[in-house]
């Protein structure tokens, strides 16, 4: 009996030991810090289950970049109508939703107008400037705000129908009388130094000719009642015709 004893005293012992290691093995160690692996569950990952991520039971070499398992087979992935963009999820959006994503441009691909077209982001008003549908022509990623300077390569339409004192800076009081188009004798780039077209001129010549606007006549001129084209031409003051 005594040596029942000394046999199975150890193989109990053997066993007891054996059993607490299982028992210890199997549960999670309280103590571990998710976020040692680089990847802290906050979030809606702080609600998923561990198999959903670590396949199979294997821990090592689980992936931290989103799209290896947002990717529509791990995890939900890009939706058909989701803006063509690069895969790095976390630029736009949060680990707590995908709703509400801030946009990061620098990661959109494709043309403003993929997006911006009033359906899936704000496109163009109903007000906006006849222009191309290039965004970036004259606005940037910032803000759709009034822009500094108009990229008038872009512009659909006569100058009139943006340069009217509302949309953009029109004609002030005291322009000369035309019907012509602003570029007709201005450009793009500044309304200084215009090039002057008298066919485009209405009016008499004197309405110009004051010495205020335009060079006038001068203090020895003939004694004269007459407008300026009954002698001059538009090309030069000399020679004069005279009647």
């Amino acid at each position: 009996m005594k040596t029942i004893r000394l046999i199975l005293t150890p193989l109990l012992l053997l066993l007891s030991f054996s059993l607490s290691f299982s028992i210890q093995a199997a549960e999670p160690d309280s103590g571990f810090d998710h976020f040692t692996t680089g990847f802290p569950l906050i979030g809606k990952h702080e609600f998923a289950d561990c198999s959903s991520c670590h396949l199979f039971g294997q821990f090592k070499g689980t992936p931290l970049e989103c799209t290896l398992c947002h990717n529509g087979s791990r995890a939900a992935g890009k939706h058909p109508q989701h803006v063509i963009s690069s895969n790095f999820c976390d630029d736009c959006h949060t680990v707590y939703t995908w709703s509400g994503a801030r946009y990061d441009h620098a990661d959109v691909q494709g043309a403003c107008l993929n997006c911006h077209n009033n359906s899936i982001a704000i496109g163009k008003s109903a007000s906006h400037i006849a222009s191309t549908d290039i965004c970036e022509d004259c606005h940037n990623t910032i803000t759709f705000t009034r822009v500094a300077r108009v990229d008038h390569s872009a512009v659909f339409g006569t100058c009139e129908s943006c340069h009217n004192g509302v949309i953009a800076t029109g004609k002030p009081a005291d322009h000369i009388n035309t019907i012509a188009s602003c570029d007709y004798c201005h450009n793009t780039n500044t309304w200084l130094g215009a090039t002057f077209d008298h066919s485009a001129v209405s009016g008499a010549c004197s309405s110009c000719h004051n010495d205020v606007i335009a060079t006038g006549k001068p203090s020895d001129h003939l004694i004269t009642t007459e407008e300026c084209g009954f002698c001059h031409t538009t090309i030069s003051w000399l020679p004069a015709i005279t009647p």
